[in-house]
C-alpha cells in the first residue's frame, strides 16, 4: 500500500512516501514558518523523484493534532481534497502519537508540545517495538498536573525509565528531575515530528470520510472561549459558533 503522509501541525514541515511499513523517501524542512507554500512543491517533489502520480497513492495520512492552529488547517485541507477528488482513503493520526513512534527507546515515552506559560500538549504512549498503545490521554495540561499523572503512571507501573519527547520539555528538565525514575531526553530527530512515522501508523488505521476528518485542537481558540462567555451556550463539534460570528 503505497502511503503519502504530511504534517504541518508545527514549524517542522514533513511529507513522506511509505510503502506499508516502509518509509521510501521523506522531505523536512523546518522553521520556515510559511507550510501554505512549501507543502504542495515537497509533495510534488517527492512523488516525481519516485515516477508517482498523485492518483497512484492509495491512502493519504495527515497529522491531526494537537498542533498550530492554522498549521493543522493547512495540511488537513490538503488531504481532505487529495481523498475527495481523488476518491482516496483518509487517515487521522495525532500529532503526539507520530512523536511517540519516533522514539528509539522502547517504555513510557512521554510526548509533550509546548503551548506556553507553563502549558503543554501532551501525553503518554508504551512502545514496545513497532507496538504503540496510549496509556496517558492526549491533552492540554498545565506541567504541574502532567508531572502528577505521570507520576500516578510510573507508581502504578513501578517503572524505572521514561523517555520524553517534543518541544520545550528539555527547559523544563529539572522539574522532570524529581520523577522517581531514571529520564532521558529526545534528540533533535526524535523532538521532531516525521511524516514517515505517521505514514506507518496509517498503515493500520481505518480510513475515514475526507468530510469528517478534522483538526483535533485540544484546546478552545481565544474567539470560542470569547463566543461562550458572551453566549453563554456550549461549545461542540455542532456549534453554531461560526454561522453566528
Amino acid at each position: 500500500m503505497k502511503i503519502l503522509s504530511v504534517t504541518t501541525a508545527t514549524n517542522h514541515l514533513s511529507v513522506a512516501l511509505n510503502d506499508g511499513l516502509t518509509v521510501i523517501s521523506e522531505k523536512n524542512e523546518e522553521d520556515q514558518r510559511n507550510h501554505s507554500e512549501h507543502l504542495d512543491p515537497m509533495i510534488a517533489e517527492i512523488l516525481r523523484e519516485n515516477d508517482l502520480a498523485l492518483a497512484d497513492i492509495d491512502r493519504f495520512a495527515v497529522a491531526i493534532g494537537p498542533g498550530s492552529y492554522t498549521g493543522l488547517r493547512i495540511g488537513i485541507t490538503t488531504i481532505k481534497m487529495f481523498g475527495s477528488i481523488l476518491n482516496k482513503e483518509v487517515v487521522g493520526i495525532s500529532t503526539l502519537a507520530a512523536l511517540a513512534k519516533g522514539a528509539k527507546n522502547d517504555g513510557l515515552i512521554i510526548t509533550a508540545l509546548d503551548a506556553r506559560n507553563d502549558n503543554y500538549f501532551a501525553g503518554g504512549y508504551f512502545k514496545q517495538g513497532e507496538k504503540l498503545t496510549e496509556v496517558i490521554p492526549d491533552g492540554h495540561y498545565h506541567l504541574d498536573r502532567l508531572i502528577e499523572v505521570i507520576k500516578t503512571y510510573i507508581d502504578e507501573q513501578k517503572l524505572e525509565v521514561i523517555t520524553v519527547v517534543g518541544t520545550g520539555v528539555q527547559d523544563k528538565a529539572e522539574v522532570f528531575a524529581d520523577l522517581p525514575v531514571t529520564v532521558s531526553f529526545g534528540s533533535q530527530s526524535e523532538n521532531e515530528i516525521h511524516a514517515g512515522f505517521i505514514g506507518k501508523l496509517a498503515m493500520n488505521e481505518v480510513p475515514v470520510d475526507p468530510d469528517v476528518l478534522l483538526p483535533r485542537y485540544l484546546r478552545r481558540t481565544q474567539a470560542e472561549v470569547d463566543w461562550h462567555k458572551r453566549t453563554g451556550k456550549p461549545f461542540g463539534q455542532d456549534s453554531d459558533y461560526v454561522e453566528e460570528v
